[in-house]
């Protein structure tokens, strides 16, 4: 696991976090989901498959950030993947994942049953469930936080071509299977959201724009004076930043001035255009034997 990747996962692990992204960008801020009703599962899964042969193949994967939410009402199984870059494959691997979290709670209905002795006919020892158990929905999401614009199909049925004239007749047959993509800089209405995404969004929004960027720091100054490490940790990720974390000092309370990290990398910037303006610089001088002064050129390059 990359560090991008463990930064995102601490970030998004915080149930008040997970729970404001799920409700803000799929139910337009709807409290659906509450930190108080969530607890945190091993991302852990895995399922063993026994081969005509006898032999065993055996299937494991790795969830970032797996919760279990239960109001009393409802118990939903929520699972995010934070994702950096684009993957074709996407639908596949996360049918796979789901598929995975839906097995391991047949299993423990199974030993459930096999513990109770309450298994009476054929349809429930082969199935290890009774026709009257109810599974839990799993809600994955992808949270997309790469630069580019995601051009992979977010469904099983775009990724087998289903679209192209000899394939629609399968379409009606074939089982879709569809990704829940997030990409906060194509979110809309930040105001769904309640907790520090509502900021953290907005300036994602800026990122290839520095000074546009620079300007929505100061203009929302309150906060990004003290940013948590943790949050500056995932800005920096989602920034492409990370080699900046090194020499920004934590303040007290283990805050992060994020005014001054971004002023530090703006001006970093600065001076390598004016490096490089020099080298260009001094290559011409070279190629047409001018001879230059660098004090005269430093002060010419803007």
């Amino acid at each position: 696991m990359g560090k991008s990747n463990v930064y995102m996962k601490r970030w998004l692990s915080d149930k008040r976090r997970l729970a404001d992204l799920l409700n803000g960008s799929l139910y337009q801020g709807e409290q659906v989901f509450t930190a108080e009703n969530m607890a945190v599962e091993d991302g852990e899964q895995g399922l063993v498959l026994k081969k005509a042969d006898g032999k065993e193949i055996t299937v494991q994967r790795y969830r970032d950030i797996m919760m279990r939410m239960d109001d009393g009402t409802r118990i939903v199984v929520l699972a995010c993947e934070n994702q950096g870059e684009i993957h074709y494959a996407m639908p596949v691997r996360e049918m796979l994942y789901d598929a995975l979290s839906y097995a391991d709670q047949i299993n423990e209905l199974r030993k459930s049953h096999r513990e109770k002795k309450d298994m009476k006919v054929p349809a429930e020892f082969l199935s290890g469930m009774k026709r009257t158990d109810f599974l839990s929905p799993v809600l994955n999401i992808v949270f997309y936080y790469g630069e580019e614009e995601w051009d992979g199909s977010t469904d099983l049925h775009g990724l087998l071509g289903l679209d192209r004239k000899e394939y629609k007749l399968l379409t009606k047959y074939v089982p879709n299977y569809r990704i829940n993509l997030i990409d906060p800089k194509k979110l809309e209405n930040l105001e769904c959201f309640q907790t520090d995404l509502q900021m953290i969004f907005g300036m994602l929004k800026c990122r290839k724009n520095k000074e546009e960027l620079k300007r929505y720091v100061q203009n929302n100054r309150a906060y990004f004076v003290q940013v948590d490490q943790d949050s500056y940790n995932a800005v920096c990720a989602m920034l492409g930043s990370t080699q900046h974390l090194k020499t920004v000092k934590t303040e007290e309370g283990g805050n992060v001035n994020m005014c001054k990290a971004l002023e530090d990398l703006y001006q970093d910037g600065v001076e390598e255009g004016i490096e490089k303006g020099l080298e260009e610089g001094l290559e011409k001088g070279i190629k047409y034997n001018v001879p230059i002064d660098v004090d005269t050129l430093r002060r010419r390059v803007p």
